[in-house]
């Protein structure tokens, strides 16, 4: 059972919030959300946490704090202090999907304030039906039944790793060391109606390892001889023993990442005083660590978390702990980088969380470099980031400078905010957003020409429509918009303008030279238009008959190669300047019968079309002169084309044409609500 969709409303600093998670082929994406402290990311997560505990709540009597004169007490109390400034009530859903079947959907709403029914299914899409309450009560419920709540919580681990998270050190003082004993709820019944394993984690050293004495011996076996005088295992199947060796094997590789060299798990012999349990090089059988308290902070942290999903997975089938990749639910962790040093936080976290590809991960934290090594280990696809308040989807590029992670962050919120004060006017028109700033010009460029042809005339009657015009953010230009809109920042873009209905239709345009992009902003079956819903749409670049041997195509390879390679007069009446192709370059980057050679190798060959122009590491100069770019630069040709300008002035637009065509369909369609 998995998270599938959470909804919030006027929730603390959240205004509204629609997180889809993601689940492809049966396995979910780690979610995390990052954003300043007080944007809502822990405020978020209590409303799930709650929703193990109303759930868990349902089987087992004893899954909340019970006094006998107060009753049972919530684990998140309603309290309408937290409604948003200015508003009269706030709610969050969640909504539990099971990939198997076996399971309906189960809902979780929490309520506070005077909201209707009627009003919540507004605003909420897809939200529960079962559920209702008077407009003006306090309302906390799950539609999970008794019978759903046992199989969940028999079948898959639920755990919270909080905040205030810490393992007492070997140095410390018992009398030093306070813990709270609220860790009540567990995800398994033991005995008939009672819970063992605690869904708030916290001080989980001395249990974690009980449990590593017991895989320590569940993975030896008693030594005796045979007839002939030879060794034999005694009371225990070998395949037992190789079994729960693998178990043991696995824990240890948890350990071994953490340290950061193979290691395994020893045991003092008895009349040895100290601590039973030790951690030994594998390589050698040297003592790294006498005990497992004797870990620095942030290793006892980390292997404490990580042993705790395995140990409890264990605790539901042994074999979870053979087969660590089986092993599924929802692992919750705020503040994942807490006690963590940078290199446990980028090379260490990641490796540990890709060891559970079944688990759902919904992770907060501040951290760029966590952040870096989750791209790294999961590729930009493989995991999804959430910006608080608003839950918008962006890209770890956003936190790629370390050193300058501050600035950096500040920056890149006034650019989002640029971008959604942009496209979030109110006009009537459609907007057509592209990637990058010298795709609209192209454009536009082909529908000054081909609105004027009378072959053309029905395509473009009654067709209006608006560019986002922007330039980038180091243009000289005056202009009003400056921004940076790479193919994954416009991915995010329209999955996030997609959340919400649209007061005018949206069309997003991608060039069809990345595979990630062509799978989001496409359709199915190799279809090119996407609907989204909310009026929203995106497609990628149509491809020319002429291309269809280089199907990898950017908005230039619309033009002939005769057009792209057109020469420009400089000041310099000695040169000339144009716009080259890869395939006119050996793979060492020359072109003697141009004399001339490219810098970029990696785009040169006969079978690269890229586009190479002349900025800083992609010039193409003269072989007798590196002095002299012969390069054009691309905003120069797109400028020159829009401009309509001399040699440009007579340019062939039908490849253009198919692009106006999906446009004017969704001019057609009606508002499609997602």
């Amino acid at each position: 059972m998995y998270i599938r969709k959470i909804v919030s409303k006027n929730l603390g600093p959240i205004k509204k919030i629609q997180l889809l998670l993601p689940l492809e082929n049966g396995v979910p994406k780690p979610v995390v959300l990052v954003g300043e402290n007080g944007t809502g990311k822990s405020t978020l997560i209590s409303n799930v946490v709650d929703s193990f505990y109303e759930i868990a709540g349902v089987a087992y009597p004893d899954a909340r704090k019970y006094d006998e004169t107060e009753g049972y007490e919530f684990y998140k109390i309603i309290n309408p202090i937290e409604i948003h400034t200015g508003e009269k009530y706030l709610y969050s859903y969640i909504k539990y999907e099971s990939l198997s079947g076996e399971i309906p959907s189960i809902d979780y709403v929490f309520k506070s304030g005077r909201i209707s029914n009627e009003e919540f299914r507004q605003n909420c899409d897809d939200c529960s039906q079962q559920i209702s309450w008077t407009d003006d009560e306090n309302f906390k419920q799950t539609t999970a039944s008794k019978e759903d709540a046992e199989k969940i919580i028999s079948s898959d681990i639920i755990c919270y790793f909080g905040p205030d998270r810490y393992e007492k050190p070997s140095w410390l003082g018992d009398q030093y060391y306070e813990t709270t004993d609220y860790e009540h709820i567990a995800v398994k019944p033991r005995f008939a109606g009672k819970m063992e394993l605690p869904i708030l984690v916290n001080a989980m050293t001395s249990k974690t390892l009980q449990w590593l004495l017991d895989v320590i011996v569940d993975s030896r076996g008693d030594i005796g001889t045979d007839e002939q005088g030879g060794l034999r295992l005694e009371n225990v199947s070998p395949v037992d023993i190789m079994g729960l060796g693998v178990a043991r094997k696995n824990i240890e590789q948890i350990m071994s990442n953490i340290i950061g060299e193979e290691v395994y798990f020893g045991l003092n012999f008895r009349s040895i005083h100290g601590s039973r349990f030790n951690i030994k090089r594998r390589s050698d059988n040297s003592l790294i660590v006498p005990s497992l308290d004797s870990l620095s902070t942030g290793q006892s942290a980390l292997f404490n978390m990580f042993a705790t999903i395995v140990r409890y997975a264990d605790t539901i089938n042994i074999n979870n702990s053979i087969h660590l990749s089986e092993i599924s639910g929802v692992v919750v962790v705020d503040e994942i980088e807490l006690h963590l040093h940078s290199i446990l936080q980028r090379e260490v976290l990641p490796k540990l969380i890709a060891l559970f590809p079944k688990v759902q991960f919904i992770i907060t934290t501040h951290s760029p470099l966590f952040l870096l090594g989750m791209e790294e280990q999961f590729g930009t696809e493989g995991f999804e980031i959430y910006e608080m308040p608003q839950g918008l989807k962006i890209n770890a590029e956003r936190f790629s400078e370390f050193q300058k992670a501050y600035t950096y962050l500040t920056n890149t919120q006034q650019y989002e905010q640029a971008i959604y004060d942009a496209v979030s006017n109110k006009q009537d028109k459609m907007l057509i957003v592209t990637e990058g700033t010298t795709d609209w010009k192209h454009m536009k460029a082909a529908y000054n020409k081909l609105s004027h042809m009378p072959e053309y005339a029905e395509l473009f009657t009654g067709f209006e429509f608006e560019f986002l015009e922007y330039e980038p953010n180091n243009s000289s230009q005056n202009t009003k918009i400056k921004l940076e809109m790479g193919n994954g920042q416009l991915v995010s873009l329209c999955e996030n303008m997609a959340k919400i209905m649209q007061k005018r239709k949206m069309v997003f345009i991608a060039d069809r030279d990345h595979n990630d992009t062509n799978k989001k902003l496409g359709g199915k079956d190799g279809n090119q238009f996407k609907k989204w819903g909310n009026n929203v749409y995106s497609f990628i670049l149509p491809i020319p008959d002429f291309r269809t041997a280089t199907p990898g195509i950017c908005i230039e390879h619309l033009y002939s190669d005769e057009v792209i390679k057109t020469e420009i007069e400089t000041q310099n009446p000695n040169v000339k300047r144009r716009l080259y192709m890869g395939n006119e370059f050996d793979k060492r980057g020359y072109a003697p019968s141009l004399g001339v050679i490219c810098e970029k190798k990696a785009v040169c060959g006969p079978e690269k079309i890229n586009i190479i122009e002349g900025s800083t590491g992609e010039r193409v100069t003269l072989l007798d002169d590196e002095n002299i770019n012969v390069a054009l630069s691309k905003m120069t040709f797109a400028n020159l084309m829009l401009e309509g300008k001399t040699p440009f002035d007579e340019v062939d637009f039908k490849p253009f044409v198919p692009i106006w065509e999906y446009p004017k369909v969704c001019v057609n369609l009606q508002t499609d609500v997602r």
